[in-house]
């Protein structure tokens, strides 16, 4: 199997809600392998609720796992990465060194909405891309007005924006509308990158082989290999990803609609 690239798993210890210890953090390291990921964004949030998660301490906690997984003997492929709240500061928390992008690459950010609301975001994302870093939303699919609203995360993918999914929604949606939902979405090519957002080995543990077995069945194996794969590897390694644009939502016809 081709291997799997986790986009957005919480894996560095005692930084936010993820593993309190290293060994926590190894243990999800030898599930997510054993699940076929070889490479994965260790991410930490960054927003108010961790106010001291830095990029220097992510990338301190990022070195230590390195260099714990050598010694564990575990051939996982780590990136530092964080996950950025939205705030009206976020432009200038850029321009100051105040976030760390994707793998510390300066090319990629990875973004989330504030908890509990949902923010119009692409003058943002303008602005982000107008600096020369493109935004990766992560779990877009968790805000109803993204998921079930025509138009919503095409004008953010239209401005710039890459769409990073969970691999849980996938596997196990929430409704038979969220799963329907999530295939028009993989299928049109909304779908960019899956992340597991593991925060532990049990609690909210970072798989993702179910997920990509999904979207295989959905779309077959060229583009389940860009979403579950490709895509995620050029980003790691900072690389300009240049994406199709999403096909239009196809409107079905039903016998006596006109009734």
């Amino acid at each position: 199997m081709i291997p799997l690239i986790d986009m957005h798993c919480h894996l560095l210890a005692g930084l936010d809600d993820g593993p309190a210890t290293q060994e926590e953090a190894l243990a999800m390291c030898r599930l997510a392998y054993d699940q076929g990921t070889r490479m994965a964004a260790a991410t930490a949030h960054q927003n108010e609720d961790y106010p001291n998660v830095t990029p220097e301490r992510i990338r301190l906690a990022w070195d230590q796992l390195v260099r714990s997984l050598h010694d564990a003997g575990i051939p996982l492929t780590v990136f530092p990465c964080a996950e950025v709240m939205v705030h009206p500061e976020i432009e200038s928390a850029w321009d100051e060194g105040r976030l760390l992008s994707v793998a510390d690459q300066r090319r990629y950010l990875l973004i989330e909405m504030p908890h509990g609301c949902f923010l119009d975001l692409e003058a943002m994302v303008r602005s982000l891309v107008a600096r020369g870093i493109r935004p990766i939303l992560a779990h877009p699919e968790r805000q109803e007005e993204l998921l079930h609203e025509a138009g919503q995360i095409e004008r953010l993918i239209e401005a710039g924006c890459l769409v990073q999914v969970n691999a849980h929604s996938i596997a196990q949606p929430r409704s038979k509308l969220d799963a329907q939902a999530l295939k028009s979405w993989i299928k049109r090519g909304i779908v960019h990158c899956l992340g597991s957002d593991g925060h532990s080995a049990t609690r909210r543990p970072p798989v993702m082989n179910a997920a990509y077995q999904q979207v295989l069945r959905w779309v077959g194996t060229s583009m389940a290999d860009r979403i579950g794969s490709t895509y995620g590897m050029a980003i790691l390694q900072g690389l300009p990803l240049r994406v199709p644009k999403p096909q239009a939502k196809s409107v079905r016809w039903f016998a006596g609609w006109w009734r």
